[in-house]
């Protein structure tokens, strides 16, 4: 009978798992080879500085330093150390444990008990000590313990992912407000130097109104222009201030205190040229689609963790120790006491179907979450496509623009010289003038288009791009 025991056992268990259909993980996502508006011949280097690319100092202060202070910061590298603790916690599991164990107990049992009885009114009284070791051990015969180390860690990438998040968040949140900032000032230069003109041409046209070479009417029109450039040099003040205030709330400083260093010869930099890498590459480097992909590890960590359920746990077990009466005797060779179990066997038998149930339903939360996803992917994709179409958008418009401003310029020049002579009248001049002016506002707005979507971009490629020294040239990239 009992050399049929282990047979019996190892029959029960090859049943169970050939009652458990297979886990089949699903294919990988296919990705495109490369982007539509992509350079395939640049080479795929990284920088996860990626604000870098636009060779401003100004800038990469404020992002870094935000990136060292900002509160969410902190929160995701704590996340990501909580993550590393439960990895290690989990893995401890794979080891034996020993505890030591020291107790010191009086007893005294009752006369009026059954026991009490026996010995006739009697008592038994006394005291004892103990110190004991006792270690246990849980075989991973079947991965188990294995799939929740796994699963610790998949829970650890998504943490770090999430820190990757907050800092992609972060310096995006930054870099966009910079550049609106800098579009209110260079706005403001802009009008700064229209309102010194418009108020000139008040003063030139009150004296030109008493020999009778310009009506009221144009004084009027004069004073009506340089009143609307006041009233939106004010509102880019407003713009200004505005955006310095969100830049100060994320460095974590005083409002009142804070100010946006601004060096006498800034320019805005040019829009970076876009030429990305293989999106597989890529893709694999967005803090959302790692979230995912660790997801997905996570998830199938839980189905091989439920798939162990159906089969034996196997664990080992001792106790040594030493007890006595006396503490003079308790280290002595016959006070010893011990106790082993070679093995302990737990093997489910019925369980009114929980055990095939918890599978399905991590079966079924696996499949959900690949179709989640592939989602994701195409959700990528497209936001990367749609940003190098912006990005290749911004850098034609404002070529188109440049072409626009100069041909304005000279016809607003020519304007100015016939008024000069009596050929034309004021009303010219200020078309011609305002037609400069709005291009001139519009290259700027088109410039800061164009780096905030290039901005975006490099938040939808998960990262930035390392540009070489040598050839001037960008390449996508993240860390």
């Amino acid at each position: 009978m009992n050399n049929r025991l282990p047979l019996l056992l190892g029959l029960a268990v090859l049943l169970q798992g050939c009652s458990i259909e297979p886990f089949v993980l699903a294919p990988d996502p296919e990705l495109p080879s490369s982007y539509r508006k992509a350079s395939p011949d640049e080479p795929n280097n990284v920088d996860v500085r990626w604000w870098r690319v636009y060779r401003d100092p100004v800038l990469d202060y404020l992002v870094e330093g935000v990136l060292e202070r900002n509160p969410y910061t902190q929160f995701g590298e704590l996340h990501v150390a909580e993550g590393q603790a439960g990895v290690l916690s989990t893995r401890a599991d794979l080891f034996p444990n020993l505890n030591f164990g020291a107790s010191r107990d009086e007893s005294h049992t009752s006369t009026n008990t059954p026991l009490g009885e026996l010995l006739q009114q009697g008592t038994i009284a006394g005291q004892s000590n103990r110190i004991t070791t006792n270690t246990a051990w849980q075989i991973d015969l079947w991965g188990r313990i294995a799939q929740s180390v796994e699963l610790a860690k998949a829970k650890l990438g998504v943490a770090e992912a999430t820190r990757r998040s907050v800092a992609l968040v972060l310096a995006r949140e930054v870099a966009v407000a910079y550049w609106q900032f800098r579009a209110a000032e260079a706005d403001h230069a802009l009008l700064e130097q229209i309102r010194a003109e418009r108020a000139e041409a008040v003063r030139l046209i009150g004296m030109r109104l008493d020999t009778g070479l310009n009506t009221e009417q144009d004084l009027l029109e004069a004073k009506v222009r340089l009143a609307r450039v006041e009233a939106e040099m004010h509102e880019a003040v407003v713009k200004r201030d505005m955006n310095e205030q969100e830049l100060a709330i994320l460095m974590v400083v005083d409002v009142k205190d804070f100010r946006v260093p601004s060096p006498p010869e800034y320019a805005l930099p040019e829009i970076p040229t876009v030429a990305p890498g293989l999106p597989a590459t890529i893709l694999s480097r967005r803090p959302d689609l790692m979230d995912s992909s660790e997801r997905l590890r996570a998830l199938i960590a839980q189905e091989r963790i439920a798939e162990t359920a159906f089969y034996p746990s196997i664990s080992l077990t001792s106790r040594y120790g030493f007890a006595s009466q006396d503490l003079s005797d308790l280290t002595k060779h016959a006070s010893r006491e011990f106790s082993f179990v070679p093995i302990s066997l737990n093997l489910p038998i019925f369980d009114a179907g929980r055990n095939r149930a918890n599978l399905e339903a991590a079966r079924l939360r696996y499949q959900q979450h690949v179709n989640v996803h592939k989602v994701n992917i195409l959700i990528a994709l497209r936001q990367v496509d749609d940003g190098l179409t912006q990005v290749q958008a911004a850098r034609e418009r404002l070529s188109i623009l440049d072409e626009a401003l100069e041909a304005s310029q000279r016809r607003a020049d020519v304007a100015a010289a016939r008024y000069a002579v009596g050929q034309s009248n004021y009303l010219e001049v200020t078309r011609a003038q305002d037609n400069s002016l709005s291009l001139q506002r519009r290259q700027v707005r088109s410039r800061i288009d164009g780096l905030m979507a290039a901005t975006m971009l490099m938040e939808a490629l998960g990262g930035g791009w390392n540009e070489s020294l040598e050839g001037g040239q960008t390449v996508a990239g993240t860390e």
